[in-house]
């Protein structure tokens, strides 16, 4: 049931015209029946219209019943009347129309069939409207010969040609309310699926504001370990060398203070740094300053390191010299935390299509089957993934080589350039 709305119940148009089509119905039957009143005036005396009581009581009644059946069947059913109910209402309607017809000695009632094949075009779909029409035409000729027994007067052979134009009337209306029919349901299927696709698309944009706050968490927490966590473990070292130095070599314990002392004012000054990069666009980054300074700072704690370079970065964006720099930033601060190595080989190359990164020790190294990646090494895979970027780690363990020395670790990483990003697969 199709639920009218609060201006169609309360509006007084609605029970006089509740749909566009009943236009016809609803100026047709009171039209019959004020002409069959007309005709019973003009011909008949006092005595006759007193002897027509019964018919008079019947017309009415009939056509009061017709204008009714249109206005309780569309605020029960809508415009989708039930298949059943639409047979048993257009023969109520058949019946009631032949009465008025037979009231009227099929008078001007005749137009009443032009109702009942716009009706079934609108019940049962237009073919059934054509046959229906070729009925009716057929009926009116029947009829009236029968009431007039013949077409021999121009007046009859107007009014088969008016009824025959009206029949092409209503047909053509009724195609006309079925196209828009037609035209309203399309329309509101696309109105749902828009709606559909708004709230889909609401969905997506709260599922993408969840992952780019996932990332910015995830962001700031390798930014935080890469530099934060990078100062505090070389200010640890140097705590624990001055520590050990204390008593045998003042000297060397007040230089590894002062060391962490001017460490511990970089990373407040990093952290800064980093704040305010929050309010920014872009980060300040320098890849060479940043990089020279890494070196040189784990060059002053008495390690050897020996730095190769090929090439230069022109091509490479500065998130993937950041990654770069990241990578060497980890590998550092692992071999300061675990390696106990004294020597470190750094080669790194600026090819056409990739940068190839390679860090190795000389330290003890640990066995790649009891490997265990900290959140360093985690977040040094994760930001290499964003860019397409390959890690490779390989370890000899802790057992020394020939010559008495350790074996050591080799990290290895390729980064692409920006206009060439293969398949990442991480080893």
């Amino acid at each position: 049931m199709i639920q009218r709305t609060d201006g169609q119940r309360r509006h007084w148009t609605w029970w006089f015209i509740p749909r566009p089509f009943d236009v016809v119905s609803s100026f047709l039957y009171p039209s019959v029946l004020g002409m069959y009143f007309y005709n019973l005036f003009s011909n008949c005396d006092c005595k006759g219209i007193m002897r027509s009581w019964q018919a008079i009581v019947l017309i009415i009644i009939a056509t009061v019943l017709l204008l009714c059946i249109d206005r309780v069947e569309y605020w029960r059913y809508g415009e989708e009347t039930p298949h059943r109910v639409a047979i048993a209402l257009l023969i109520a309607r058949v019946i009631l129309i032949e009465t008025v017809s037979q009231i009227d000695h099929f008078s001007f009632s005749a137009f009443l069939y032009l109702i009942i094949p716009l009706l079934a075009c609108l019940y049962f779909r237009m073919r059934a409207g054509y046959a229906l029409a070729a009925a009716a035409l057929l009926l009116y000729i029947v009829k009236h010969i029968l009431h007039r027994f013949s077409f021999n007067t121009v007046d009859e052979i107007e009014n088969l040609f008016i009824f025959t134009i009206g029949l092409v009337f209503v047909l053509m209306m009724a195609r006309a309310v079925l196209t828009e029919r037609a035209s309203r349901a399309r329309a509101e299927q696309l109105l749902a699926a828009l709606e559909l696709s708004h709230q889909q698309l609401q969905r997506y944009s709260e599922q993408a504001a969840d992952l780019a706050a996932t990332r910015e968490r995830n962001r700031l927490a390798r930014d935080i370990h890469d530099t934060l966590g990078h100062y505090l473990t070389v200010i640890n070292v140097q705590l624990e060398k001055a520590q050990a130095f204390r008593r045998k070599k003042p000297e060397e314990a007040d230089r590894a203070v002062g060391d962490a002392r001017r460490l511990a004012s970089e990373a407040l000054q990093d952290v800064r740094r980093s704040v305010g990069t929050l309010r920014q666009t872009e980060e300040l980054f320098a890849f060479w300053p940043s990089l020279n300074a890494l070196i040189e700072q784990f060059r002053s704690e008495h390690y050897q390191l020996i730095l190769h370079v090929e090439g230069d970065e022109e091509g490479f964006s500065k998130q993937r010299l950041l990654t770069l720099y990241r990578v060497v930033q980890e590998g550092l601060t692992n071999i300061r935390k675990h390696a106990q190595a004294q020597n470190v080989q750094f080669d790194l190359c600026f090819g056409e299509q990739e940068a190839s990164l390679s860090l190795h020790d000389d330290g003890r190294g640990f066995d790649s089957a009891m490997r265990h990646d900290g959140y360093g090494l985690q977040g040094i895979q994760e930001r290499l993934e964003i860019i397409g970027g390959t890690l490779t780690i390989e370890s000899e363990g802790t057992h020394a080589n020939g010559n008495g020395k350790t074996a050591g670790t080799w990290l290895k990483v390729v980064v692409p350039k920006d206009s060439y990003i293969p398949n990442p697969v991480s080893v």
